[in-house]
């Protein structure tokens, strides 16, 4: 999805947006209980399908209920207490452990408390806007040949699995920039980690390539050979890489290194007219 629309889709998406739009089932009423504080969602929406809304956030986030509600964790018990509820429990099940507290932390599913519960509302009011502005628009060939719900915005459709759905070459760039090369090689590594394979974050070659020639662009050879030293660490046969490697270690007035990342594309692509005509000149320039 191109133009306006996705503009204001990955503009909306970079709001810290979050899961709480309804409310699940207050505690100790049971699963079955009325949702209270419904401010976006109609006051009358079943019990199960707020749960069931509430579980496609988190998963379009990647987070829990707490990020948005309010846990309350009970007072302890008292030995009285204690003593009663321990006669009272059956014997323990191997690997379970026995129950603490009254009943353990509750949510206050109502509580608006929370930044992010509060944000989420504005999310879910722009995203049942933007779903029914496409719903109005003009039939066409394109659209007919999809069904219903290709045609509809998500929480997913951003976010992707991450709270901020940020693009990963963004949030690289900052973080090499507030935090340093090391901050930002080790986040890369951590989220390529943790991500690959998913949706959340592009981890294809052509994004640290990227990173490394606009970091050139900008007077910062060192970035650039961080992300490209670390771009060819995981694509190894990235004959682009080392053409820009290349760059960065002659603009470094390093020609012995940019001499052996030409010999390295010429191994992997034998004939690359640029790299023959490059490396012809920079043994030229040494003799």
């Amino acid at each position: 999805m191109k133009g306006p629309l996705f503009g204001l889709l990955v503009g909306l998406a970079m709001i810290v947006a979050v899961s709480a739009q309804g409310e699940a089932p207050q505690p100790g009423r049971g699963r079955g209980a009325v949702p209270r504080n419904l401010q976006v969602l109609p006051k009358d929406t079943p019990p199960q399908d707020v749960a069931a809304l509430m579980q496609q956030f988190t998963t379009a986030l990647g987070v829990q209920c707490t990020y948005c509600h309010v846990q309350n964790t009970p007072p302890p018990l008292t030995a009285e207490e204690a003593a009663a509820q321990a006669a009272a429990a059956p014997a323990p099940v191997a690997g379970r452990g026995r129950g603490r507290g009254r009943g353990g932390p509750q949510m206050d599913f109502a509580s608006d408390d929370k930044r992010q519960k509060r944000t989420a509302r504005v999310m879910l009011t722009l995203l049942n806007d933007i779903n029914a502005k496409l719903a109005m628009l003009p039939a066409s060939p394109a659209r007919a040949s999809r069904d219903a719900a290709s045609a509809r915005v998500q929480c997913a459709t951003c976010h992707r699995g991450v709270p901020n759905p940020q693009l990963l070459g963004e949030l690289l760039n900052q973080t090499m920039t507030t935090k340093g090369e090391a901050a930002a090689v080790g986040l890369y590594r951590e989220l390529r980690q943790k991500y690959l394979g998913t949706e959340a974050y592009d981890f294809r070659e052509p994004v640290l390539l990227e990173l490394g020639r606009q970091s050139l662009a900008s007077a910062k050879p060192d970035d650039a050979l961080a992300w490209l030293q670390l771009n060819v660490e995981f694509f190894p046969k990235s004959t682009e890489s080392y053409l820009a490697l290349a760059q960065v270690h002659e603009r470094k007035r390093d020609q012995a290194a940019a001499i052996k990342d030409l010999e390295k594309v010429l191994a992997l692509e034998p004939g690359h007219a640029v790299a023959s005509r490059q490396l012809t000149r920079l043994r030229s320039n040494i003799q």
